[in-house]
């Protein structure tokens, strides 16, 4: 039986990913406008590339209590089981229950950027997420157990000079647990995979996670993939119990008695 070279292939992949990138790049001069398209094309990217189950966008997200999570620079959420966006002017605004994982864009990997990518993750995972009961033919599932929320950011290169190992590491280990980072990619560099723990019910703070990382060669192939496995792993998000973002409607209750015919209205 004939076999593929699969790292020839994922040459090719990495060559055709990074093109797709920079599609248009050029076409945008003004300083303003930069991180604007960079944060175009990576969206365009993801959804290019992810199953059609997923949505990506730029994104606030919202829970049922009415509190919302910084301006998110990438957003991947449900298409399918738990789709509600809101919109308020240009912004989509997008429950908390819908989200798997969310990236901010910057065009240069540095401390800070880790930092700010952090504390725009914590934003998210802080709000409040609700998971409702699923009925079928025999009764009811159980409400799911919550996934941990991915986070990463996404980078041209690095402010560091190579060999970045060291730096990333270092500065994912100083992250508290919600600001924690699950991918760094610096398209130039390397991309890293944090092994952190995918269900909230699961995690030790103590153990620190695992970090695999590959070579610029294959950055964009190894990112993709690691990230649709870690999708995998979360399966569905939660069903969004949509009553309790009903309750946020002032809703009166009807007196039934004014209507059967028992006293007049």
């Amino acid at each position: 039986m004939p076999e593929i070279d699969l790292s020839k292939l994922y040459e090719n992949m990495q060559k055709e990913m990074i093109q797709k990138l920079n599609t248009g790049a050029e076409a945008f001069v003004h300083p303003g406008t930069k991180g604007d398209d960079t944060e175009l094309n990576w969206i365009e990217w993801f959804r290019e590339y992810l199953p059609q189950r997923y949505q990506v966008d730029k994104a606030i997200i919202i829970d049922s209590t009415g509190k919302q999570s910084d301006q998110i620079d990438l957003v991947i959420y449900d298409a399918q089981y738990s789709y509600l966006v809101f919109k308020h002017g240009n912004e989509k605004l997008i429950p908390a229950e819908s989200v798997y994982a969310v990236f901010e864009v910057k065009q240069n990997l540095n401390k800070d950027r880790i930092e700010y990518a952090g504390k725009k993750a914590k934003s998210v995972r802080a709000l409040s997420r609700t998971s409702a009961p699923i009925k079928h033919a025999g009764g009811q599932y159980k409400p799911k157990i919550l996934h941990e929320i991915l986070a990463g950011i996404l980078t041209t290169k690095s402010d560091w000079r190579a060999p970045i190992e060291n730096s990333v590491v270092k500065y994912i280990n100083e992250r508290e647990k919600e600001e924690r980072l699950d991918f760094v990619c610096s398209i130039s560099n390397n991309t890293f995979v944090i092994d952190n723990n995918t269900f909230v019910t699961e995690y030790k703070e103590s153990i620190k996670p695992k970090i695999h990382y590959c070579e610029a060669e294959k950055s964009l192939v190894y990112l993709l993939l690691n990230l649709l496995k870690k999708l995998q792993d979360i399966g569905t998000v939660p069903a969004i119990d949509f009553l309790k973002y009903a309750e946020k409607i002032n809703s009166l209750q009807l007196d039934t008695e004014v209507y059967d015919g028992k006293r007049e209205p």
